[in-house]
């Protein structure tokens, strides 16, 4: 030790410097490892925590979503036509009321395929049963209306029954979920039957797609049995021990409830931990090893004003504007302060303009989208007018006109914003004028009696019901069903448009999907055509106003139909 010290003793003022930082770069290296690794366990434990709570939240909200999804269309279709025409059977002979019967069979059996061959099933107060044409036969000797939970049923309107066997088929013996709505003449309101949607254990196993990797999932009913689950062998075996973390969900669905079991392995998040916190030690130490070099070399003099230079770009980078720097030199770093107070200034300036102009070609953008939907209307009512003076029906021709000029008032009016009702009855008016296009067209319309006040953007709902009649109902025969819905889901507020006409393909509907796309990576593009000018011009104006916090889902099938829903955020009084 003495040895050590008169050698130390003896070096030069720069060497001993130099010893001192080596010193305190290895007692900083050491302490950061220290700290690092406390750091590492805590946040492999928050990051195993965090992606349970994702990874719960996401499925259940999947679940909850699929059955709210499963009620829109349960509603709608009690109040179909092809539902309600099964109550006008008075005065009907037998063959007639077959045919009713296996229409409603083939209407049913098309819903079931667009919605993952869930089983649908019709039992009318007659004891005439309806299923799908490729579902089993109904079990004509259970009797709804003597189940213990049929009061409640009637109460509620709804009722879930779970178990495991043929449910209310004669064949089968596996999970089932029977969920049932009333079927309600929709003049008298009296029921007239039950609406069944059977959901089986392959409905369910689309909730275990899009899993985290090493996530587990097993799905329970209330009474315990398990319907799907992906578990390992050493899970099931009930060898968990401490790798694994677990965590039990239960989610409500009316009446019942579904137990939804995660189970984490924690050494999967731990790996990608570590390389991420090497990685970190490493920036660290070359970082320390830098600052240290240029604290040597640099004097206080130079240092002091470039860090302030510094630290104002970090600040111009984090888009404050205005940013300025005392300057008490008068040297070539007095020349650099000035330089960078000039460049704020003018980048301010800069900034302010592009705002002006960002906002006055959104504003034009948005008023050119709005005006490509008038010609597309205008020469689809004068088509109309035409067929109705060449038919020599000139008082219908008459009505359509003045249909077309309080439309057209309407459109006059150049308020970006229009209460919900304010354009329901602008639609209204505009399905007046295709009734007589189509004779067999039946609109059905669910719009929420709180929402009316609320403001949505002009022209939304009005192309996309433009295109069902254009697109989905072209040279279509027998009845035209269109369902237009405005409701609140959760947070949101949902814009609902479907209808069983002539579906999109595949080619069109990747086409579509394409030009969205390319609307989010330049909103500020300019389109003359597109496979459907209606929807591209709304998914455009809705996103150019709201951006990633709106959803624009589509279902479609070619031959069946066409379901749009759109979810907005809702605020105090605008959509």
């Amino acid at each position: 030790m003495r040895k050590i010290k008169e050698k130390i003793s003896t070096l030069k003022l720069k060497k001993k410097t130099i010893l001192v930082v080596i010193l305190l770069l290895v007692a900083a290296v050491l302490i950061s490892s220290m700290t690092f690794y406390a750091l590492y366990k805590k946040m492999s434990e928050e990051t195993v925590k965090k992606n349970m709570i994702r990874f719960v939240q996401q499925k259940k909200n999947d679940i909850e979503e699929y059955f709210d999804s499963l009620h829109t269309l349960a509603y709608s279709m009690s109040y179909s036509s092809w539902m309600q025409s099964l109550f006008q059977q008075n005065g009907m002979d037998v063959r007639t009321m077959r045919e009713l019967e296996d229409s409603t069979s083939y209407f049913m059996g098309s819903v079931s395929d667009m919605n993952g061959n869930i089983r649908i099933s019709t039992i009318l107060n007659d004891h005439v049963r309806i299923t799908v044409p490729q579902g089993n036969y109904l079990d004509y000797s259970i009797d709804i209306q003597q189940k213990d939970w049929y009061p409640q049923f009637q109460q509620e309107g709804v009722y879930v029954e779970t178990g495991v066997g043929k449910g209310i088929f004669t064949r089968g013996n596996t999970w089932y979920m029977n969920v049932y709505y009333p079927i309600n003449n929709m003049y008298s309101l009296e029921q007239m039957g039950i609406l069944v949607i059977t959901i089986g254990e392959n409905n369910m196993k689309q909730f275990m797609e899009g899993e985290v990797v090493g996530g587990y999932l097993s799905l329970k009913d209330a009474q315990g049995n398990v319907i799907i689950e992906n578990l390992p062998n050493e899970l099931k075996e009930d060898k968990i021990g401490h790798r694994y973390s677990i965590k039990e969900e239960t989610i409500k669905i009316q009446n019942t409830s579904l137990i939804m079991e995660i189970v984490m392995d924690k050494e999967m998040f731990r790996v990608d931990n570590t390389n991420i916190w090497i990685g970190f030690c490493i920036v660290l130490v070359g970082m320390m090893i830098v600052f240290v070099i240029i604290g040597t070399i640099f004097s206080h003099y130079i240092t002091t004003p470039i860090i302030k230079c510094k630290e104002a770009l970090l600040r111009v980078r984090n888009n404050e504007e205005n940013v300025y720097l005392d300057n008490p030199y008068h040297d070539e770093i007095g020349d650099l302060l000035n330089g960078f107070n000039e460049m704020s200034e003018s980048l301010h300036d800069l900034i302010e303009k592009n705002r002006m102009m960002s906002i006055l070609q959104k504003e034009t953008e948005y008023q050119m989208l709005l005006q490509q939907i008038n010609p597309h209307f205008l020469y689809n009512t004068l088509e109309i007018i035409n067929g109705l003076i060449l038919g020599n029906k000139k008082s219908e021709a008459v009505k359509v006109c003045e249909t077309l000029g309080k439309i057209f008032r309407y459109n006059l009016s150049h308020s970006k914003w229009i209460t919900i009702e304010e354009e329901m009855v602008y639609i209204r008016q505009y399905l007046l004028i295709m009734k007589y296009k189509i004779p067999d067209l039946n609109v059905y319309y669910d719009i929420g009696k709180e929402l009316q006040e609320n403001k949505i953007l002009k022209s939304i709902m009005q192309p996309l019901v433009e295109n069902s009649i254009k697109h989905g109902f072209y040279e279509k025969s027998g009845e035209c069903c269109l369902t237009i819905a405005i409701t609140k889901e959760k947070e949101k507020v949902q814009l609902l448009v479907m209808d069983n006409g002539n579906g999109i393909n595949q080619e069109k509907y990747r086409d579509l999907m394409e030009e969205f796309q390319a609307i989010r990576k330049n909103p500020n593009q300019k389109k003359e055509t597109s496979v459907h000018v209606g929807i591209w011009n709304v998914f455009h104006r809705l996103y150019l106003e709201y951006g990633e916090r709106m959803e624009f889902k589509i279902t479609a099938k070619e031959g069946k139909g066409t379901r749009i829903q759109i979810y907005l955020p809702k605020g105090d009084n605008n959509v």
